[in-house]
């Protein structure tokens, strides 16, 4: 048997000493390192006392993963501490800068191009590996649903009832026995088809490939960004090329641009040569015909526009989705409410001859429901984001460096039992009761600031002043039109030993989870729905 030289082993057992301390080395010296980092961005912005960190040997990295886990504990146990006054967390893309909400009004007034929403949003939802650092080159997105798609939704409103006619009929259960169903998985395809009505027209609203998108392309977006920043962001664009639901969202984006394009090549060509405006017939009410018709300069681009309605379509299907789901969790786990909400929809068709646009305007129980719900179980607990692209000093003396990213906790401002009385318990009529005891002459306009989609000093969901989400009356609408259609026609209750789904909440995001089951039937003695 040959032996081995001991030149060798003690070779070997060098190496593998040596591979024994390099891992604990680096993972030390980078531990060291993001410690050094999260210091300088903490004494950076010294005057904004930091929380969220259990430990001042807490790294970035821990506190990005505190922030991701907990963030509501994390937004609360800052805003009891720091009320009236501004403080930070440490995520790991940078800090954040939490505002008091006395400075609410001034901030909303700042213009874009000093606190911009849109950088905010962009650098929220990580732009360069999403596709939504779109929004940052073009306002046409914002511009379109102001100018064209809400002062028209009275006109929509026949295409979009008859839309949503057709896809309960496709998608929900017809027997009169209760069936088991996905409630965000069926009502996502629902919000799909309503929304494609709106946005790309009659002609494509049931195109399976444009359906898949409106669903799917949010879905990996949100994956995508829930998963890289939980890493440092130095990391993203090494690690985003290894998730699968980057490049899913980059092949939707491509199909949309496959399906759309040609189409609005054609009408871009047809505007262009002065033979083509939009007209009011049912194939060009819609906003694919409105972005041919409204887009200027480089926005005149089949690929740019295409990727617009992408992004309409995931803020439009994503917002209603999520709250038709926890609306009709709300219920169900407050089954008192059904007939009430019947009632009052049978109480209004009675009372109009024809039911139209304004009809909804007069489900004030519907619309007390929406908001509760909607305050219990938001999309996100931040808001008023903003990104600061020059320094600013408010007039308060608070001074807000350039560069700086700054929001406030929408969510518990809300559910501070100051604003809201037992902010715990779900009132469905809450704000019913305070829009009913305003309803004279003398008080409509502050009856009126009591909706689900106004926005208030302390209810700040759809943002505040003139930078308030615009698409905030088409959400309002297709929520109201599908409960209309699912109270008149469906029954719903939990399973046998279950309770209301909980939501999961990842770093500021609310997400109900897409497998929970609750049952439904088909009413024995059918309501009258109104359309």
């Amino acid at each position: 048997m040959k032996s081995i030289p001991i030149s060798i082993v003690k070779s070997e057992i060098g190496y593998s000493n040596f591979l024994y301390w390099i891992y604990p080395t680096i993972l030390f010296l980078y531990y060291a390192y993001d410690l050094f980092l999260t210091k300088r961005i903490a004494r950076k912005h010294s005057a904004h006392p930091l929380v969220g960190s259990p430990s001042s040997l807490a790294p970035r990295f821990l506190l990005n993963l505190i922030f991701a886990s907990g963030a509501v504990r994390v937004i609360e146990s800052g805003y009891r501490k720091f009320k009236t006054r501004t403080f930070q967390l440490i995520r790991g893309d940078g800090n954040v800068v939490v505002l008091p909400l006395e400075i609410v009004e001034e901030l909303s007034t700042i213009p874009p191009n000093i606190a911009s929403p849109h950088g905010a949003l962009e650098h929220d939802l990580l732009g360069p590996y999403t596709g939504l650092n779109l929004i940052l080159e073009s306002r046409l997105h914002h511009s379109i649903v102001q100018r064209k798609l809400t002062p028209r939704l009275p006109a929509l409103t026949p295409y979009l009832e008859s839309e949503l006619t057709s896809a309960i009929d496709e998608y929900f259960p017809t027997c009169e026995e209760w069936t088991e169903i996905q409630p965000f998985r069926l009502l996502g395809q629902v919000a799909a088809r309503l929304t494609a009505r709106a946005l790309v027209g009659p002609g494509l609203c049931r195109n399976p490939v444009w359906l898949d998108i409106s669903v799917n392309y949010t879905e990996s977006l949100f994956k995508t960004i829930v998963i890289l920043r939980l890493f440092p962001s130095w990391t993203h664009a090494f690690l985003s090329k290894l998730l699968p639901s980057y490049w899913a969202g980059r092949n939707y984006v491509s199909s949309a641009k496959a399906l759309l394009g040609p189409k609005i090549s054609s009408l871009l060509r047809k505007s262009d040569e002065g033979t083509w405006s939009p007209s009011e017939s049912p194939d060009e009410y819609n906003v694919l015909a409105w972005l041919a018709d409204l887009a200027k300069g480089t926005d005149r681009d089949a690929n740019a526009l295409a990727h617009v309605e992408v992004l309409l379509a995931l803020a439009s299907v994503h917002t209603t989705l999520l709250r038709m789901v926890n609306v009709l969790y709300d219920l169900a786990q407050h089954p008192e409410y059904f007939r009430e909400l019947q009632d009052e929809i049978e109480d209004v068709r009675a009372r109009r001859r024809d039911w139209d646009h304004s009809s909804y305007s007069q489900l004030q129980k519907l619309d007390s429901v929406l908001r509760e719900s909607q305050r219990i179980s938001p999309p996100t607990i931040l808001g008023m984001k903003r990104l600061f692209k020059q320094d600013f000093t408010f007039a308060n003396g608070l001074h807000i460096p350039k560069g700086t990213y700054v929001c406030m906790p929408t969510y518990t401002i809300e559910n501070d039992p100051a604003h809201t009385p037992n902010p715990t318990t779900f009132d469905g009529f809450r704000s019913y009761r305070v829009r009913q005891a305003l309803q004279d002459s003398q008080h409509q306009k502050e009856a009126n600031e009591y909706q689900f989609s106004s926005f208030g000093k302390t209810v700040l969901n759809f943002g505040y002043g003139k930078a308030a989400c615009p698409g905030r009356y088409f959400a309002s609408l297709i929520i109201k039109m599908v409960f209309v259609k699912l109270l008149t026609e469906y029954e719903f209750k939990f399973l046998e030993g279950t309770e209301r789904p909980k939501n999961l909440i990842v770093h500021e995001f609310l997400f109900p989870w897409p497998w929970d089951r609750i049952l439904v039937r088909r009413k024995e003695e059918k309501g009258v729905c109104p359309f």
